[in-house]
């Protein structure tokens, strides 16, 4: 089992010997550049958001002291088992490395060696899981080390640049949903994490569960990303100052996230679930490309989300479990 960087260099082709291990803290700006500039690279593999979550730990692939490719892995211990999985809130991860160059052949052909490097080392683990990023398509490497596949989705707009076209691209059911708040007198405003939560167990207590992260989780998040300039709370307000609905909001340069959001029992049919996203979109789309609903398999949310004129983007749940496993987690539905 890997519980230690890698000190044997690992070879990947005839001409070039790539070391794989974990990196050092002081090695974490090399690691943030490196997520800056990956397709792959999104808000959750910042080294701020890792700090924030838990005890992450970034291993990467070096050619000589170049650092080309990485993957955060988090471990939790179940029943004494050790697990490779994802923290709450954290929506993809998965490899992570800069844009191939060249021509496609041999752009795909170094991919793949990167990718078998990964998938080899962490083969060693019994139980892996975890959710790589819509861009990186390609997991034929892990499959061929034992490692499983499914396929989840999110929902994504991918240009704020034109808001008009954003906005005509919305049904006209949800228009008329953000028109009505706004003639009821609702407004945005900023507001504290305690909102967002408040309002994000009220919906889930209305479906008869709980968020499965803790509230110091989502405080921890909240206040790392405020000191970053990455995220930001907002609520929808009525005229005496009574919350409707609150949102956080995450984001980079590439993608901003609503990552926690929720409205307040009996106030549901305001429209302030509809402003309050429309407003999200506006406020976002000067700091980031896409807006990315951060995904949902419960038919009324996939149906809010999809009215937004948000299009479906599949990526890769990546897995190694005994088959016995496997089967009792597609049998609970957690598959």
């Amino acid at each position: 089992m890997l519980t230690k960087a890698s000190k044997s260099p690992s070879k990947l082709g005839a001409q070039e010997s790539f070391t794989l291990r974990y990196i050092e803290p002081g090695e974490y700006p090399l690691w943030d550049a490196l997520v800056q500039s990956s397709p792959q690279g999104s808000v959750f593999g910042r080294s701020w958001w890792l700090n924030a979550v838990g005890n992450v730990r970034v291993l990467a692939l070096f050619s000589r002291s170049e650092m080309i490719a990485g993957i955060p892995l988090y471990f939790e211990t179940h029943f004494g088992i050790p697990v490779c999985t994802m923290p709450k809130l954290t929506q993809t991860w998965g490899i992570i490395m800069p844009p191939l160059e060249g021509k496609r052949v041999t752009a795909t052909a170094r991919e793949t060696k990167i990718l078998r490097a990964f998938a080899i080392a962490l083969s060693r683990y019994k139980l892996f899981f975890q959710a790589f990023h819509p861009s990186l398509s390609n997991w034929l490497p892990f499959y061929w080390s034992g490692f499983r596949q499914t396929t989840r989705f999110t929902y994504v707009i991918d240009d704020l640049t034109d808001l008009n076209r954003v906005w005509n691209g919305i049904s006209d059911k949800t228009r008329c949903e953000i028109t009505k708040a706004q003639r009821a007198g609702l407004t945005v405003v900023p507001c504290a994490i305690e909102d967002v939560h408040r309002c994000e167990c009220q919906s889930f207590l209305r479906q008869g569960r709980r968020p499965s992260h803790s509230e110091s989780l989502l405080n921890g998040i909240h206040d790392s990303a405020k000191e970053n300039d990455s995220g930001a709370c907002f609520a929808v307000v009525d005229q005496k100052g009574t919350v409707h609905s609150a949102c956080l909001l995450v984001w980079d340069r590439h993608r901003a996230y609503y990552l926690v959001g929720g409205a307040v029992s009996g106030l549901r049919t305001s429209g302030a679930n509809s402003l309050g996203v429309w407003s999200a979109i506006q406020f976002v789309a000067q700091r980031s490309r896409a807006f990315d609903f951060a995904g949902s398999v419960i038919q009324s949310i996939e149906h809010f989300n999809r009215n937004f004129g948000a299009k479906q983007v599949p990526y890769n749940y990546v897995i190694k479990v005994p088959t016995l496993v496997q089967s009792c987690l597609q049998f609970a539905g957690k598959l």
